[in-house]
């Protein structure tokens, strides 16, 4: 098994969408919540199809990053500067 962050912001929280299927998966996949909007995840599935599984769960607007606690990042509607920062800081492996 891989573990992962999974991190979230609900842009839209007080607008219609209801997140608790969200919170509902999150409990079936037996993740842990570290802060209110971080979540660790282990799972046998790679970075992005776990990336995809959760970002059916939010509004499209909502952000949303996987990032395997070694290697491996997925993320959704970053905050501007984001891709700039890792170009000038990769990870490491």
């Amino acid at each position: 098994m891989t573990s992962y962050l999974l991190a979230y912001d609900l842009r839209n929280e007080s607008g219609s969408h209801d997140y608790e299927p969200l919170w509902e998966e999150l409990k079936r996949f037996g993740a842990q919540r570290t802060q209110y909007s971080l979540w660790l995840v282990a799972t046998d599935a790679k970075a992005k199809p776990l990336h995809d599984h959760f970002k059916q769960y939010l509004d499209k607007d909502d952000r949303l990053w996987v990032n395997e606690v070694v290697k491996n990042k997925y993320y959704s509607t970053a905050i501007k500067g984001t891709n700039a920062w890792l170009d000038e800081n990769p990870p490491v492996r």
